[in-house]
């Protein structure tokens, strides 16, 4: 029992750390001020990484870069070493010539000899005994009538059986989505903008164009996330000379909520799809098996 109740509190502990870890935030900033990107991504209190390449991103890619380094140097030290010699020739003083005593003249060859005639040997060719064999082959049936039965009695889906898996997942699927997107919060929203032309008939056109399609986004975002503003300035500047295009943006997001989302889907589908269907499929071989 000792033991069963350690077990189950360092489980609670494990399950504590990672919901902990899930309710910490994800957080991205984005600004693009007088013609320079800036942008950052946080992990709670760690920085990920930035536009200076900086966090704990370029760490780890420094860091496997290092390793993979230290591993092709090693490599290319162990084909060095396994590499053979390179073949250096004797110079032409150290070369001697054998002396004429030691060649010895060529053997005399003797007259082939009759081979001795071999006796086949008598080889019993009685037939084997087949019994384990006649034994093993009932055993063999069975199995792959077993088979064939399992085979039988699941048939492949069809494609409308597929199609209605999808729609299915994704009638389900609508509201966890929806809890997605509203997790999403996008807030700081600045935006100035100065639109600038030497024309004013176009420049207005081009005002009324641009604020019109970005108004219409806001209003799209809003609905999609949970959206807070800042400053959202659109001018006509009639009389300068350069455009002015400035924004920025902070995003957060919880892992939690796609957790809590996935939850909500699977709980979903179960109770108004899987379930339903598996009875109304034991309905209908009931029914099936009476009419027989």
């Amino acid at each position: 029992m000792i033991v069963l109740k350690i077990l189950l509190w360092i489980l609670l502990a494990v399950l504590g750390i990672i919901v902990l870890i899930l309710c910490l935030p994800i957080r991205g900033a984005v600004s693009y001020i007088d013609g320079k990107l800036t942008y950052s991504a946080h992990y709670s209190l760690i920085l990920l990484y930035n536009s200076d390449k900086k966090g704990l991103v370029s760490l780890v890619l420094k860091w496997k870069k290092k390793r993979d380094e230290k591993k092709k140097a090693k490599e290319e030290a162990a084909n060095a070493a396994d590499a053979p010699e390179p073949y250096e020739p004797l110079p032409a003083e150290t070369v001697s010539e054998p002396p004429a005593e030691s060649v010895t003249a060529p053997a005399e060859e003797k007259p082939p000899q009759p081979l001795e005639e071999v006796k086949p040997e008598v080889v019993d060719t009685a037939p084997m005994d087949d019994s384990f064999d006649d034994i093993d082959e009932p055993f063999a049936e069975e199995e792959s009538s077993k088979k064939k039965k399992k085979k039988k009695d699941k048939p492949p889906k069809t494609l409308i059986e597929k199609v209605d898996f999808v729609l299915d997942i994704i009638r389900a699927a609508d509201r966890p989505i929806l809890i997605i997107f509203k997790g999403v919060k996008l807030y700081e929203l600045y935006i100035d903008f100065i639109i600038a032309n030497e024309d004013a008939y176009k420049c207005a056109l081009n005002y009324g164009r641009i604020s019109g399609a970005l108004y219409n986004v806001i209003a799209w975002l809003s609905v999609l996330f949970n959206v807070k503003l800042k400053t959202i300035d659109i001018n006509a500047g009639f009389a300068v000379d350069k455009p002015r295009w400035d924004a920025a943006a902070k995003i957060k997001f919880r892992p939690i909520t796609a957790v809590a989302a996935g939850v909500g889907l699977l709980i979903t589908y179960l109770f108004r799809f899987f379930i339903p269907g598996l009875l109304q499929d034991r309905k209908l071989r009931k029914q099936a098996a009476r009419q027989k």
